[in-house]
């Protein structure tokens, strides 16, 4: 089955072509809640545009993908940065870090999130950021752009039709019993930015 994520190239323009003015905030954000150099971790890692906002910014200490895409690691591997190869539905733990980030992902993972989210929580010895769209094409009352939607999110495993509002992301951090200190959204409302911190840590972002 064709996937976006098997090709990086399209994946980023679909991206870019999706997220139009948000593209660069919701990195920027992102940046702003790690804060301060730090060792990180990247969960469905992707084409690394992340890695390169955090690289530039001076916030890594170091940085450690994950990713299942064979494409998005063999990019990762061109570009001299450790990605992993890691299929989160049958990786039994996850490489702790200072600070663990899954952006855009966690709907592909709605029928085990309420196991994985807490796995994310353990890994982050800091922080946990989380940032998934609540406001997408998939969702869209227009037939043709709720099909592009559909189709930039498809997997290897399939389409993905699933996605979270900002209410029911909220129910599942308060089911898995997982802090919230500190709720973003970009510009528009497109991607929420959860970021929860260890208790005794005083700084977020």
């Amino acid at each position: 089955m064709w996937s976006i994520y098997n090709h990086p190239a399209v994946y980023r323009l679909g991206m870019r072509l999706s997220y139009r003015s948000e593209y660069r905030e919701r990195y920027s954000l992102l940046a702003e809640y790690v804060g301060r150099p730090s060792h990180v971790l990247e969960v469905c890692c992707g084409d690394l545009v992340l890695h390169g906002q955090l690289a530039r910014r001076g916030l890594l200490r170091s940085y450690r993908g994950v990713e299942r895409s064979p494409s998005m690691v063999a990019l990762a591997h061109r570009q001299g940065v450790r990605v992993d190869r890691l299929d989160l539905r049958a990786a039994a733990e996850l490489p702790r870090a200072e600070i663990v980030i899954m952006q855009a992902s966690l709907y592909q993972f709605h029928d085990l999130a309420e196991t994985l989210l807490p796995r994310l929580w353990n890994a982050a010895e800091r922080q946990l950021l989380v940032a998934e769209p609540v406001r997408n094409l998939s969702s869209s009352g227009n037939p043709v752009m709720r099909w592009a939607g559909q189709l930039m999110s498809r997997t290897d495993e399939g389409p993905h039709p699933f996605r979270y509002t900002e209410q029911t992301l909220l129910q599942l951090y308060e089911r898995c019993g997982i802090p919230i200190t500190r709720v973003g959204r970009t510009r528009h409302g497109r991607e929420l930015i959860v970021s929860s911190c260890r208790p005794g840590i005083a700084r977020d972002g």
